[in-house]
């Protein structure tokens, strides 16, 4: 924004939130996933390699997480028209909203409490 000339200046901002809005559970799924942190790492490398190599006009590209961002992109700086602002932003909502509810998802499988186990019940056998 500081050293081009873009008419569409709120869209590179907002792309950027979306960005941070699908990044951030995304990130918490894969911690959440993954039982170790160097797995994890492996998985983000490969979803952003994935990224940069996967031609966006293809369907298959749109199931990437970070697809949103090329689509506001294109609207900020080609001056596309407001199809790929409305694609963008469902896109990242939806991403955002589902990554949302699979980490919550994996936190209650994980933090579930177990009925087999009785913490201080006292016995009635005595």
């Amino acid at each position: 924004m500081i050293d081009q000339d873009l008419t569409r200046n709120g869209t590179v901002l907002l792309s950027l939130l979306l960005t941070v809005a699908v990044a951030a559970p995304f990130g918490t799924l894969i911690s959440a996933v993954t039982p170790r942190d160097l797995e994890g790492t492996l998985v983000l490398i490969t979803t952003i390699g994935l990224q940069f190599l996967v031609d966006p006009a293809q369907s298959y590209a749109r199931l990437l997480p970070f697809w949103s961002n090329r689509e506001l992109a294109t609207y900020a700086v080609d001056l596309a028209d407001d199809g790929y602002l409305r694609r963008g932003v469902l896109h990242a909502v939806c991403y955002a909203v589902v990554l949302t509810g699979s980490t919550a998802a994996m936190t209650v499988i994980r933090l579930r409490q177990r009925r087999h186990i009785r913490i201080g019940a006292p016995s009635a056998s005595r």
